[in-house]
């Protein structure tokens, strides 16, 4: 099965395609980079990850802000399911407070095959 490429790009009146976990990539990512309300089709479409500020990402209790950003996947991205969040390269020390990388784990099926999804996305 053939899924609509983001961002959208008509090229000789066709728009580009991918595959299942291209589309999935893209999926999540649009997801982490939206803010609730964002998007006209649905208010709640996004994550409440830029309701923080950065640096306290740091302090915040990290365990919430996963399992908020999970349940956004789950909600929005049924093609995934068995969803992990972590957060990579949160370092007080670092002097890079801006921005944040997130990994996403999960499974999901092609063709009646159980496939193991892992991506990594710099929010911010």
């Amino acid at each position: 099965m053939e899924y609509l490429a983001l961002p959208f790009v008509l090229r000789q009146g066709y728009l580009d395609t991918a595959d299942i976990l291209e589309s999935i990539t893209y999926s999540v990512g649009l997801l982490l980079s939206s803010r609730p309300g964002s998007m006209p089709f649905d208010p709640e479409y996004g994550c409440d990850i830029w309701d923080k500020e950065y640096s306290d990402l740091h302090s915040t209790n990290k365990a919430e802000v996963r399992s908020s950003l999970r349940n956004a996947i789950d909600r929005y991205e049924k093609r995934l399911y068995n969803v992990s969040v972590s957060f990579t390269g949160i370092d007080k020390a670092t002097s890079q407070i801006l921005g944040i990388n997130i990994k996403v784990t999960g499974n999901y099926r092609e063709d009646d095959e159980e496939k193991r999804f892992e991506a990594k996305y710099r929010v911010g």
